[in-house]
C-alpha cells in the first residue's frame, strides 16, 4: 500500500501514543487503540520506527504498556516507510527543523523527533497530506518543539486530542 495523492495521512510521534494513558480514560483506551490499529491498517496512521524504539526505551522494570504493545502489534504497516534517510538529511539541514533532535540524546537509540518529520517528508513527497500528531509544544532553548519543527517545514501538526477528534474518534465521555 503506498501513499494516495490527496489522501491524509497522520504522523504519530512517541509522545501522543503516550498520550493515550493520560487523555484517555482506562475503560476507553482499547477502543482508542483499536480506532488507531485500523486506520494503521488502512494506511492513514504511520510512525518511524524510532518511535518503537524510543517507548521500547522508556520501559520500566520491563513491563511494556499500552503504547508499546500497540506500536509493535501495528509495526509492521505503520513503519511501511521505513527509514527516511534521505528526508532525515533535509530535516537535519534545515535551519529551524533540527533543532527539534535532543543533543543529549546519548541512548541506544535515535531521539524519534526528526524521523517523525522525515516520515511526514516523504509522504509529502509521494503525493500525501501528512500531519503530524504530537503532544510536544516545548523544549528548552535552544530546541525547539516537534510541533514548530513542523511548521517549518511547512507541515500541519495537532495534539492527539484534536487527531482524535479530526479522525471522528473522540467522544467527550472518554476524556480522563
Amino acid at each position: 500500500m503506498d501513499i494516495s495523492e490527496g489522501a491524509t495521512y497522520w504522523v504519530f510521534d512517541t509522545s501522543s501514543l503516550i498520550n493515550v494513558k493520560e487523555l484517555i480514560k482506562p475503560a476507553y483506551r482499547a477502543y482508542v487503540l483499536d480506532a488507531l490499529a485500523h486506520r494503521c491498517q488502512t494506511g492513514h496512521v504511520l510512525f518511524p520506527p524510532e518511535v518503537v524504539d524510543e517507548l521500547n526505551n522508556g520501559i520500566k522494570r520491563g513491563r511494556p504498556d499500552a503504547p508499546l504493545w500497540w506500536a509493535k502489534a501495528n509495526r509492521q504497516q505503520g513503519c511501511r516507510l521505513g527509514r527516511c534517510y534521505d528526508e532525515l538529511v533535509a530535516v537535519m539541514n534545515h535551519a529551524v527543523a533540527k533543532l527539534t533532535a535532543d543533543p543529549d540524546q546519548t541512548g541506544g537509540e535515535d531521539d524519534a523527533d526528526p524521523h517523525v518529520l522525515a516520515t511526514a517528508l516523504k509522504v509529502a513527497s509521494r503525493g500525501g497530506e501528512p500531519i503530524v500528531v504530537t503532544q510536544e509544544s516545548r523544549k528548552s532553548f535552544p530546541q525547539v518543539p516537534l510541533n514548530v519543527a513542523a511548521g517549518s517545514l511547512g507541515l500541519p501538526s495537532v495534539t492527539l486530542y484534536a487527531g482524535l477528534i479530526s479522525m471522528g474518534v473522540w467522544q467527550d465521555h472518554m476524556r480522563n
